[in-house]
């Protein structure tokens, strides 16, 4: 971000750090407050956004409710088809608004094809619950299925967050330049311009040959990278007359190219700012084909978060409200089994020990030259999830076993309920408790994770942190956490399968023995590869049964500091989504003739 903030080479051309200064800006040096705490006001600002559009959403769906003709969608086979039609149009104008940002043209097709899949599954929520949240008896409950049960939670979370976030704001350097920066993010990004210069007769003499205006759509002020290419000799003005320059033109051979960095202080090689525009000659008799590359980004590009957050925070009310109006059966057997879960101690216990365990990573000196925050995010990640799977199981093998075998379940299924019904509401109960031990062990992670540049800093005497590094941490650290959330729900669901036949004991033993065969799949199948035919053929049965729990380990991208992209969070969510619907089918095929008598 500094880069765009100190450019003496440029003036005049971006928005300096006091333009739009906080309250304690100017002590900003010092102050480490400051610092740890702006990165939670773009989040705040997220969960505001997030929690006004699902408003918005309550009054669209009410009031669609109330026009007959879409209210009777819901309990129609049409209504699918208008879901259907209603994600599509989500999904395309969100792969149109992210594609040419979301790609740097390095990806293959089966990655972007992984991106576009997970962004319709994400839009389907949306579709399908502007259809079957808008039933009479759906738009009745909206407001009473957010307030009770894990949602109530979640959401209890999210408005501490907010309210901590917009404090912040009284503390952030730039406030306003962050909240503008939101729509710019539509408008910048890397954008090819390409203009085919004439060429100029042979019987013209070059010293009064015209230059030819080049049209550039670019804004100056948000620039930060700019690459100049030419398939032939051409020279580069500010003018159509050389007797009209104010700067000295500038010659590109074929073949060659003009990088230009902001952060390198120097003058932009063609003219960006007042009325100066840029003019082209091409020095040779064929037309040139002129290439300029243009990479603009807002004043403060980490108003990223707050979209994201927001898009979160509106996919999760939205999920909730349609598990709600699709499987009402099930969501009452999910909002029993949340109430059940929440009021045993070992949500509390698991808890506390997860915070204190993450504290204990924040403060501890781990004697790694400088990357104790590497091992802050690894370790926080994993004992989040061990801590959430261990609930997960734990819940399914207690709830689900003890009441088949304390004929509770069968009391349950005497009532208008089906055994799938009791199945997937025992399993959603489960994901929502995890979801919620998740969301708050999270948040302290990403908490640590944000105040360990600060912490390091004056540990070691290093120069201070500005605000920027306490944003990357804590973005880098999300991914691993979303994988770790994947990852515990996967067992918590196989657990509920298991649940359905075995006891307790061995319904933990066999998830443990899953967990560790999962982590090591992928060694066992190269390991198994020259061995005998018989061996690698149970390796490869093995890893075929089991899921590659290794796909949700970060522990190599945290290391090398490398990001994480896309189109692995968008695959190992499809992956996550097709082994929770098998283990789901073996859960009901157990279920279904399993004597409760």
């Amino acid at each position: 971000m500094d880069l765009l903030l100190n450019h003496s080479a440029f003036p005049g051309t971006m928005l300096s750090t006091n333009m739009f200064p906080g309250i304690l800006a100017q002590s900003s040096a010092e102050f480490y407050l400051v610092k740890w705490a702006s990165p939670f006001f773009l989040v705040g600002c997220g969960v505001l956004a997030g929690l006004i559009l699902l408003a918005i959403f309550l009054v669209i769906a009410k009031v669609l409710s109330r026009i007959q003709p879409w209210e009777s969608l819901s309990r129609s086979p049409a209504g699918h088809l208008v879901a259907a039609v209603l994600t599509a149009l989500v999904a395309g104008f969100t792969v149109w608004v992210m594609n040419p940002r979301a790609f740097d043209g390095r990806e293959s097709n089966l990655e972007r094809g992984l991106i576009y899949l997970a962004v319709v599954m994400l839009s389907a929520i949306v579709g399908w619950a502007f259809v079957f949240c808008a039933g009479r008896k759906s738009a009745d409950t909206l407001v009473s299925t957010l307030t009770e049960g894990a949602s109530m939670v979640l959401g209890i979370v999210a408005l501490i967050v907010m309210v901590i976030g917009l404090l912040s704001g009284f503390l952030f350097p730039q406030p306003m330049a962050a909240l503008t920066s939101v729509p710019r993010l539509f408008e910048t990004g890397t954008r090819p311009y390409v203009t085919t210069i004439p060429g100029t007769p042979s019987t013209v003499n070059l010293d009064e040959a015209p230059f030819v205006e080049v049209p550039l759509d670019i804004d100056a002020q948000l620039l930060t990278s700019l690459v100049i290419r030419s398939d032939r000799n051409i020279t580069l003005g500010d003018a159509e007359k050389s007797t009209q320059f104010l700067e000295a033109p500038r010659r590109l051979n074929a073949g060659e190219e003009i990088l230009w960095l902001r952060k390198d202080g120097r003058v932009p090689p063609i003219p960006l700012t007042g009325d100066r525009k840029l003019h082209v000659l091409n020095r040779e008799v064929d037309d040139a084909q002129l290439t300029v590359i243009a990479t603009t980004t807002p004043a403060v590009p980490e108003a990223a978060t707050s979209l994201i957050t927001a898009a979160i925070v509106f996919l999760t009310g939205l999920l909730i409200l349609l598990q709600q109006a699709v499987a009402p059966r099930a969501s009452a057997v999910a909002l029993a089994t949340i109430k059940n879960e929440l009021a045993q101690p070992l949500f509390l216990v698991l808890f506390v020990l997860g915070f204190a365990l993450i504290m204990l990573f924040e403060f501890l000196s781990f004697y790694t030259l400088g990357e104790d925050i590497k091992l802050l995010k690894e370790c926080g990640i994993v004992v989040i999830m061990l801590l959430a799977a261990f609930q997960g199981i734990w819940s399914a093998s207690s709830s689900i076993s003890e009441e088949i075998e304390g004929r509770t379940a069968l009391t349950v299924l005497s009532k208008p309920i089906q055994r799938r019904s009791f199945v997937l509401g025992k399993f959603l109960g489960i994901f929502w408790v995890v979801a919620r031990l998740f969301v708050m062990l999270g948040v302290v992670e990403l908490a640590a994770v944000a105040y360990k540049p600060i912490y390091e800093a004056k540990e070691n005497s290093l120069e201070a942190p500005i605000w920027q590094d306490c944003h990357r941490e804590m973005s880098a650290t999300v991914p691993g956490l979303v994988l770790g959330l994947m990852q515990a729900t996967l067992l918590s669901t196989f657990s509920v399968a298991l649940a359905t036949r075995l006891p307790q004991l061995a319904n933990i033993a066999v998830c443990f023995g899953m967990y560790v065969v999962g982590h090591l799949a992928t060694a066992i199948v190269s390991g198994a590869n020259e061995g005998f035919p018989i061996v690698k053929f149970v390796a490869q049965l093995v890893a075929t049964i089991t899921p590659i729990l290794e796909h949700f380990s970060l522990q190599a991208a945290i290391d090398s500091g490398s990001p994480i992209p896309m189109s692995l969070l968008s695959g190992t969510l499809i992956y996550s989504i097709l082994f929770i619907m098998l283990s789901m089918l073996l859960a009901l095929l157990l279920f279904e003739d399993r004597d409760l008598a």
